[in-house]
């Protein structure tokens, strides 16, 4: 990731690179992750935040799998998931990464048909607490 996206090396782990602070166990995953989430019909995640520093989500199924499913996204000016519509829904293409900051109000949509697998792994420096993220923690809407 520092290759490819220096400026978030630089931002979020003070130009640490993610291979070496995972080699020293200096990066913290959010409870039970990194992980494969399996989705069958019914199967969602409902909107909330992930409060770590960055998320990192990768679909190991192609859309034409399934239908219904994706991942919703909420703008930081909508009124809130539990008002409003997502801002936008998200099928990308399997093993295309999607990367996105601990405040960012998303879900996994309800899978009407066929499976939806995904990679998911959020994370943030051990040694970082981020009383900001903390602040806009907000799980299956009830908030930290």
């Amino acid at each position: 990731m520092t290759e490819q996206i220096p400026s978030i090396s630089e931002v979020l782990f003070d130009g640490e690179s993610v291979c070496r602070l995972l080699d020293t166990e200096q990066l913290k995953f959010s409870s039970r992750e990194p992980a494969i989430n399996i989705y069958t019909p019914g199967g969602e995640f409902l909107a909330h935040k992930d409060a770590q520093a960055i998320t990192v989500l990768i679909p190991l199924s192609c859309p034409e799998q399934f239908q219904g499913g994706g991942t919703s996204f909420w703008s930081q000016d909508s009124r809130g998931h539990r008002v409003e519509d997502p801002t936008i829904i998200i099928k990308p293409s399997a093993g295309t990464a999607m990367l996105f900051g601990g405040c960012v109000t998303h879900a996994g949509v309800s899978v009407e048909e066929g499976t939806r697998v995904v990679f998911v792994a959020s994370f943030s420096c051990a040694t970082e607490v981020s009383p900001v993220i903390m602040e806009h923690r907000d799980i299956y809407g009830d908030s930290l």
